[in-house]
């Protein structure tokens, strides 16, 4: 089958969002089939966007091979006569993340109107896929709640050789891999380290985002005397690194705002026999299974200190404890 893959990008921004693609393409080309991948730079505020989705579907995809797949928000859009969609998020500022300090636009009558826009516009593009999967439980349920509509999960898996990932010697330290940005929340991670009790490090490594959440960072991490506990490896992080990194540490932290899905970096733990410490609003502990819901370290709340900090603290004292709930099965 000649299959086509388009989705969208921002310039420069490595990710999840490119590494779906990836590795979907890939994972079709090892069955026999003939692939090609779209990559559509687009924009990141609502005002341009609305212009470029007229272009979305202007795009002359119809006819081009047996089958579209379309994966980022807002591919869905393309025309094409047998569409598949992988829907992994909506345009979040608009809709989950409408009364968080996230949303992008004001709550007034123009706001207003751009979400109902985005969400007709949404409609048309969901609605006209010949079949319709989401990411996750959580965005099916999204895409339930906001465009009235049935899609099936179909979780993503690490791609390439999953036994590049695996559990090394344990050392001293939780490791945040992500990009750096405030709904990533790592500076929730960085705060928790004034309340440990234990020689545990924290190793935030990933590529900001915005200067300014870079700069709060690395302010906190000064005023509060935190240098010697807490590593800020500012920038893309190179796969062997991330890998060493993952083998070596005694879990990894994904703290993210009510996430579209497990994310890949639980996946990469899971395949390192790390376990995931969580918060109870990041979504990760029930955006795929109660199997993968299993396979994570007890969730922590937002504002519970005292147990975030004996979370760390037992970390170091019994990491094989830790461990043992962390396999890769955990995930399968």
């Amino acid at each position: 089958m000649r299959v086509v893959i388009a989705s969208t990008t921002v310039p420069h921004i490595n990710g999840g969002g490119r590494l779906i693609v990836e590795w979907t393409a890939a994972a079709m080309r090892e069955h026999g089939h003939e692939v090609e991948e779209f990559y559509l730079p687009f924009p990141t505020s609502v005002r341009p966007d609305l212009s470029a989705m007229v272009g979305l579907r202007a795009m002359p995809f119809a006819g081009a091979g047996d089958r579209l797949v379309a994966i980022r928000w807002p591919a869905h859009l393309i025309r094409h006569e047998n569409k598949a969609t992988w829907f992994i998020h909506h345009y979040r500022q608009l809709f989950d993340l409408w009364d968080t300090p996230y949303r992008d636009v004001p709550a007034n009558a123009e706001g207003i109107a751009y979400r109902e826009a985005l969400r007709r516009i949404d409609n048309l593009g969901l609605a006209e896929s010949q079949s319709l999967f989401t990411n996750s439980l959580i965005v099916r349920d999204r895409v339930r709640q906001y465009n009235s509509l049935e899609a099936e999960p179909l979780f993503p898996p690490l791609g390439g050789d999953t036994s590049r990932f695996h559990d090394g010697p344990v050392g001293d330290y939780i490791f945040y891999p992500s990009r750096v940005t405030p709904i990533k929340r790592q500076l929730i991670a960085v705060e928790a380290m004034r309340y440990t009790t234990s020689g545990v490090r924290l190793v935030i490594a990933g590529k900001p985002e915005v200067a300014p959440y870079e700069h709060e960072l690395r302010s906190y991490v000064r005023e509060h005397g935190l240098e010697d506990r807490v590593e800020l490896r500012m920038g893309w992080l190179d796969e062997a690194d991330k890998i060493s990194l993952l083998s070596g540490c005694l879990a990894l932290a994904y703290l993210p705002v009510d996430e579209d899905s497990y994310g890949y970096p639980s996946l990469e733990a899971s395949h390192s026999a790390k376990p995931i410490v969580t918060l109870t609003d990041a979504g990760v502990r029930w955006s795929s299974s109660a199997t993968a819901s299993k396979a994570s370290s007890p969730s922590l709340t937002r504002d519970d200190w005292p147990r975030r900090s004996t979370a760390s603290t037992r970390t170091v004292r019994r990491p094989d404890a830790w461990v043992s709930a962390a396999t890769p099965a955990a995930l399968s």
